[in-house]
């Protein structure tokens, strides 16, 4: 009988290859210990991105997966824990997809604030943002100038992220009372909606709120510009109505109730 001290945050799984023992721990790290004639060693170890959930041998001995809390699946050496990630995936729900100008490419943002980027030719993420503080996605749109990434939150901010260098470029603070639930970005203007049912127009470079309407009463859960009048836009609202404003006049110029359901 032998006993050691392992991981810091206690030990979540095992695995066993011969005299080898792979154990996976709530600090983020595999450690692989010798435990051959009754003597225990720690002989490699690998920092992996979080808490270790699971690690399983392959038949032929030569590696193991490892899946992780974060949503991280790893392809692990069993003879020195070098590591190459296998599969990437969402954490939390999935509040918000958009495809941008490519058609193999789609962002998404989840309830736990990660923005990522899939590529359907290879199935895997290509970008991947989160917050500097904990903070939920909530919306997520391709800016249409420059494809920028600009996103909405619970905590009522917009925030834009560089998809060469993965941080923030420039938000907007407060921008709604609640969640930001839609976005619209093109070279005339940012457009946002909200749960307290705003619909915003803020300028393009100084992000400086410009217009405000507040005619519909819940969640804003699309908003873009008319095809043919770009001065015109639409937006959908929870409370079963879609309206039209016209940035000219500053108005409603239309409007439609729907009289039974939701509207998505």
């Amino acid at each position: 009988r032998a006993t050691m001290p392992i991981a810091s945050n206690g030990v979540v799984c095992i695995a066993l290859m011969d005299d080898f023992i792979f154990v996976g721990g709530g600090d983020g790290k595999v450690r692989k210990l010798n435990i051959g004639a009754g003597k225990w060693a720690l002989t490699h170890e690998a920092q992996l991105d979080s808490r270790i959930m699971s690690i399983s041998v392959a038949q032929d001995k030569k590696e193991i997966l490892v899946g992780s809390a974060g949503g991280k699946l790893y392809r692990m050496l069993t003879g020195d824990l070098s590591f190459m990630l296998h599969t990437d995936s969402h954490t939390g729900c999935i509040n918000d997809i958009v495809f941008g100008q490519r058609s193999d490419h789609f962002m998404c943002i989840d309830e736990n604030g990660a923005l990522k980027i899939w590529d359907l030719s290879e199935y895997k993420a290509v970008f991947t943002a989160m917050p500097g503080k904990s903070s939920r996605g909530s919306s997520c749109c391709y800016a249409h100038d420059d494809g920028s990434l600009v996103t909405g939150w619970r905590d009522g901010f917009v925030r834009c992220y560089d998809p060469e260098t993965n941080r923030v470029v420039w938000e907007i603070a407060n921008a709604h009372r609640g969640s930001v639930t839609s976005l619209y970005v093109d070279a005339n203007y940012i457009l946002s909606g909200g749960e307290d049912g705003a619909v915003r127009v803020w300028a393009r470079t100084s992000r400086k709120l410009l217009i405000q309407f507040n005619d519909q009463k819940k969640d804003i859960v699309s908003l873009f510009p008319d095809i043919n009048k770009p001065y015109e836009i639409h937006s959908c609202s929870m409370d079963r109505s879609i309206s039209t404003y016209d940035l000219k006049q500053e108005k409603r110029v239309n409007g439609h109730l729907t009289p039974q359901g939701a509207l998505f």
